[in-house]
C-alpha cells in the first residue's frame, strides 16, 4: 500500500511540477518556446505512462479520490497559466463582447469592427489579435451563450472562460468514472493533451464532449428523453456531435425526435430571427481549410481539391453507414457505440486535424482500450512544429515540418498495427 501511495503521489507531484513549468513559461514570455512546450508535454506524457504501466503490471487501480484530487490540481495550474501556442481564445473573447453589445455574434466579421466601433478597451485588445478577421465566427450557439456569460462575469478575461471549460471537464471525468476503470480514467484525467487544450487554452470543445458523453450515459440507462436533450446541446456546441445523433433517433418515438429538434431550434432561433447563424462559415471552413491532414493529403495529390474533399466525405459516410448497420444489428441498442472509431476515421479523412479535435474521441477511448488513440494524443503535439513557431524557418506559417509530420503519422500507424495484431478492431 505504501509503495502504491508513493508512486501515485510521486507521479502527481512530477506532473504538477511539469504543468507548473508550462504555466510559468506561458505567462512569463510573450511567445512560448516550442522546445520548452514539447519538452514539458512529452515529459508529462512519460510520467503518466510510467504511472499507468506500474498499475497495469500489478493489476491494481488508483483510487478515484487520488485521480480527482490531482486532476483538479493540474487544472488549477493550467488556469493560472496562459494559452500555449494558440490565439483562438481571442475569438472566444471577441464573440462574447459582440454578443453582449449587439445581440448576436453572427454575420459580423472582426475586420468590420476595426474602425468606428464602440468596443471597450479589453474587447478592443481581443479584436486586435483575433485570427481570420475577414470571417465571422464559426462557433455554435451554445458556446456563444457561454462566451456571453464569461463576458458578463469578467469582460474579455480568458481566466473566467478557463474556469467554465474546466468545470465541464471535471463533470465529464465524474461521469466517465461510472463507466471506466480508475486506471483508464487516469489516462484521460491526467492527459497532457487535455490539460493543454482545455485548462491552458480554454478550447470549448469540451462542452460538446461533456454533453455527448452524458447523453450516451443517459441512453445507457434507458433515459432517452434526457439523452435527447443532452445530445441536442452537444450538437448546439459543435457540429461534430451530429455524427452521433442517429444513435439517439434510431427506432425512437416522436417524443425523442421532437425533443432533439426542439432544443436545437431553441438554441438557434434567437440568431435565426436576426438573420444569421454560423452555418455559412462552417461551409467555408469545409471547402477551404487544410491543416495536418493524413489520408486527405495523398488523395488531394491525385484529385482536385474539391473532388478530394467529396471523396473523403463519401468514404467516411460509407464507413459510418457500415458501422451503424453492424451496431444496430448486434444486440443491446443502449450500449456505447465505438465513437472513438467514428471520430478517428472522420479525422483521418478530414482536411483539418487540429490537436483539440482529439478531445472528442479520448473519453470514448477509455471505454475500450486501444494504443492508437493515446499514441495520437501524444504525437499530435508535433502538429505545433510549424513555420509560425519555428525561428528562421522556410516553412509557411501553418506548414508542419516534414520530419515532425512523418514521425506523427508513422507512430500512429505503428500503434494501429499493434492494436490490429492484438485483436482490438473487432466489432462489439
Amino acid at each position: 500500500m505504501f509503495r502504491e501511495r508513493f508512486v501515485i503521489c510521486g507521479a502527481g507531484l512530477a506532473l504538477a511540477a511539469t504543468y507548473g513549468f508550462l504555466a510559468y513559461q506561458s505567462s512569463a514570455v510573450s511567445t512560448m518556446d516550442l522546445l520548452n512546450f514539447l519538452g514539458a508535454y512529452w515529459v508529462a506524457a512519460g510520467v503518466l505512462l510510467i504511472c499507468w504501466f506500474y498499475h497495469y503490471e500489478r493489476d491494481i487501480q488508483p483510487t478515484l479520490g487520488d485521480i480527482i484530487l490531482w486532476a483538479v490540481v493540474f487544472r488549477i495550474i493550467g488556469i493560472f497559466g496562459s494559452p500555449v501556442l494558440e490565439d483562438d481564445f481571442y475569438r472566444y473573447l471577441l464573440d462574447g463582447c459582440v454578443f453582449v453589445s449587439s445581440g448576436s455574434p453572427y454575420g459580423i466579421a472582426p475586420s468590420e469592427l476595426f474602425n468606428g466601433n464602440a468596443l471597450s478597451p479589453e474587447c478592443q485588445s481581443a479584436l486586435n489579435w483575433v485570427n481570420n478577421p475577414d470571417l465571422p465566427t464559426i462557433y455554435g450557439p451554445l458556446l456563444q451563450y457561454l462566451f456571453a456569460l464569461s463576458h458578463l462575469a469578467s469582460p474579455a478575461d480568458i481566466n473566467f472562460l478557463q474556469i467554465i471549460v474546466v468545470i465541464f471537464d471535471l463533470i465529464l471525468i465524474m461521469t466517465m468514472s461510472r463507466f471506466v476503470s480508475h486506471r483508464l480514467l487516469m489516462l484521460y484525467a491526467w492527459c497532457p493533451l487535455i490539460l493543454k487544450e482545455i485548462a491552458f487554452t480554454a478550447h470549448p470543445d469540451i462542452v460538446g464532449v461533456c454533453f455527448l458523453f452524458g447523453a450516451f450515459a443517459m441512453r445507457f440507462r434507458g433515459q432517452h428523453l434526457n439523452a435527447a436533450i443532452l445530445v441536442a446541446l452537444a450538437c448546439g456546441a459543435k457540429i461534430f456531435a451530429f455524427l452521433a445523433l442517429p444513435f439517439f433517433l434510431y427506432r425512437k418515438g416522436p417524443k425523442v425526435w421532437l425533443t432533439v429538434f426542439g432544443v436545437l431550434i431553441g438554441l438557434y432561433l434567437p440568431f435565426i430571427a436576426q438573420g444569421q447563424t454560423n452555418m455559412l462559415v462552417v461551409g467555408i471552413f469545409a471547402q477551404r481549410w487544410t491543416f495536418n491532414p493524413i489520408l486527405f493529403d495523398p488523395i488531394s495529390v491525385l484529385l482536385p481539391d474539391l473532388d478530394a474533399r467529396i471523396l473523403c466525405l463519401a468514404l467516411f459516410v460509407t464507413f459510418w453507414c457500415y458501422y451503424f448497420y453492424r451496431y444496430s444489428s448486434n444486440g443491446d441498442q443502449n450500449r456505447f457505440p465505438r465513437m472513438d472509431w467514428i471520430f478517428g476515421i472522420f479525422f483521418v479523412l478530414s482536411p483539418v486535424i487540429n490537436p483539440w479535435y482529439l478531445i472528442w474521441l479520448l473519453p470514448f477511448a477509455t471505454l475500450r482500450p486501444s494504443l492508437w488513440a493515446w499514441t495520437a494524443s501524444l504525437v499530435i503535439s508535433l502538429s505545433y512544429v510549424i513555420g509560425l513557431n519555428l525561428v528562421e524557418s522556410n516553412l509557411g506559417a501553418y506548414q508542419i515540418d516534414p520530419y515532425a509530420r512523418t514521425l506523427q503519422i508513422g507512430l500512429i500507424c505503428l500503434a494501429l498495427a499493434i492494436d490490429y495484431r492484438q485483436g482490438r478492431f473487432k466489432f462489439p
